[in-house]
């Protein structure tokens, strides 16, 4: 069963370019290995992501991200089954 997530956050103050582009490679590589698709953003401090894949793999990735330091005030916003994915080619980006 395939669900999407989605959630904001705040990110800490240690996140920078060089944090984020190495949370994208690795969120890539991870992905990728998981079968999650979906799409991160982080504009003004916030952080908003979109996941998408298999219910077990998507909730134990929010359940890490969640856990993070460099995430503040996680608020999930969606999360929901669905037919197919929005985000399908994306490894995160």
């Amino acid at each position: 069963m395939l669900v999407r997530l989605m959630y904001a956050s705040r990110a800490a103050d240690s996140v920078g370019t060089d944090e984020l582009a190495a949370i994208l490679r690795r969120s890539r590589q991870d992905n990728h290995a998981s079968g999650i698709t979906g799409l991160l953003c982080l504009s003004g401090g916030i952080f908003l992501q979109v996941l998408e894949g298999g219910r077990s793999q998507v909730s134990a990735l929010y359940n890490r991200i969640a856990a993070d330091a460099r995430h503040r005030d996680v608020v999930l916003l969606s999360y929901e089954e669905i037919g197919e994915r929005r985000f399908a080619g994306w490894a995160m980006g």
